[in-house]
């Protein structure tokens, strides 16, 4: 009876991660609130603070950054859960992993330094 009770609560949770999965536009807007959060850390490190001049600066850098992701952003799914990764240098770099409906995104500094290293490459 037991052996069926934790069979039955497997499968459950299996169905339910099948459907909770994000879609890509959830893990983009994690990406890029973690992007925009590092901009505003920046900004704020080399004393910006906050003006007309530095929003627009701003606004500037996360535009970019959103259209990197856009072009660059590759998700795979397996079906329990997702990752998303660019590719660098010949190989994939991991950046965030999706499961029941959340995006764990990683450092916000290495989704930058990722996204730096995707334009140095294309160059």
């Amino acid at each position: 009876m037991k052996k069926l009770l934790v069979v039955i609560i497997i499968l459950a949770v299996a169905i339910l991660m099948t459907q909770t999965v994000p879609d890509k536009k959830a893990h983009k807007r994690a990406m890029m609130k973690a992007v925009s959060e590092y901009v505003d850390e920046k900004a704020e490190e080399n004393g910006f603070h906050s003006n007309v001049i530095t929003n627009i600066g701003k606004s500037v850098v996360n535009f970019a950054a959103a259209t990197a992701i856009d072009a660059k952003l590759k998700v795979h799914n397996y079906y329990l859960f997702n990752t998303t990764s660019v590719r660098l240098k010949g190989e994939d770099k991991l950046l965030s992993i999706g499961a029941f409906g959340h995006v764990f995104t990683f450092d916000k500094k290495m989704l930058r330094e990722a996204l730096e290293e995707g334009d140095d490459q294309e160059e």
